[in-house]
């Protein structure tokens, strides 16, 4: 369910409206609210955009949820099993097919659009190559290549190919270049992988070879980034409930949101997902999704 926010006539008496003008904080919308029903959500964690025009969620629940572009529910399906965790990481492949980092099962699921299995790579907890330890970030090349982030043990970055032989993995534990705490989220942009080092606050930059390029910092707790139209970055900063906008390069542009329920204010967001003139926040602590006009990061 949508619901277009009474933002124009409310921001003024909510305090922590960011940055957001009373014209761009009138076009605010939220899908969903708190509950278990179609359309609800328990403390979402995780979005993918497809180029089709569908949303998809997944919350705490195990719940996968898909939307049309209009944020009308469209069908839902649940992971297989949920007693250990839930997942925390979505990605869209070239055929329009969904990836779920199952992290607490330590291995990825693919769904077709409609919710049918089609494929389990890696089922045992480990260290050795190939093996997963809390995967979490997903980003998936046009070429089908998966790149995966993990936490937990092994705080690295493993790709495999689409029919899930490991290609290559880098990094370790640590503060160093190449090195990570916590790696959520991850985006591809040309040859480049952008990595949330939540942990280490700050993003990673690497070659898609696994080369480190550079990193910048000067965010809080980053658990995901993605790249616009224009091939700016977008950072969910998890730790201050707002969502950041930078130049490749670290220059931070914009910054909206600011702790709070109000239109415009995030509770511990997990991701933000650029589609066109939208930006979908993942506002998990609110349990909904915020539906932000491209305007309030500029």
């Amino acid at each position: 369910m949508i619901r277009l926010s009474l933002a124009l006539a409310t921001c003024a008496a909510l305090a922590g409206c960011g940055k957001a003008s009373a014209e761009s904080a009138s076009a605010i919308a939220t899908i969903g609210l708190p509950g278990s029903t179609d359309g609800h959500f328990a403390t979402p964690r995780a979005a993918a955009w497809d180029s089709g025009g569908r949303l998809y969620v997944v919350d705490k629940t195990g719940r996968i949820q898909r939307f049309d572009a209009n944020g009308r529910f469209e069908r839902g399906w649940r992971t297989p099993a949920i007693e250990k965790g839930r997942p925390t990481g979505l990605a869209i492949d070239p055929a329009r097919n969904l990836v779920v980092a199952d992290t607490h099962y330590h291995r990825l699921l693919r769904y077709s659009p409609d919710g049918a299995l089609l494929q389990t790579i890696g089922t045992t907890e480990g260290t050795s190559p190939g093996q997963f330890i809390y995967p979490v970030g997903l980003a998936v090349a046009t070429d089908g290549t998966i790149y995966v982030s993990e936490y937990g043990g092994n705080d690295r970055i493993q790709v495999f190919a689409p029919d899930g032989r490991l290609l290559r993995s880098w990094g370790r534990y640590g503060e160093a270049d190449g090195e990570f705490k916590r790696p959520q989220g991850l985006a591809l942009a040309g040859d480049r992988l952008y990595v949330a080092d939540a942990a280490n606050h700050r993003v990673q930059v690497f070659s898609r070879d696994g080369t480190f390029v550079t990193a910048w910092s000067g965010v809080r707790y980053p658990y995901s980034v993605a790249v616009d139209d224009d091939g700016n970055v977008l950072v969910a900063e998890y730790g201050r409930h707002q969502v950041s906008k930078f130049r490749p390069d670290g220059t931070r542009l914009a910054s909206a949101g600011g702790p709070g329920s109000g239109p415009t204010q995030l509770d511990t967001p997990w991701t933000a997902v650029p589609a066109g003139d939208r930006v979908f926040v993942v506002d998990s602590g609110n349990h909904r999704v915020q539906v932000w006009p491209r305007a309030m990061l500029e």
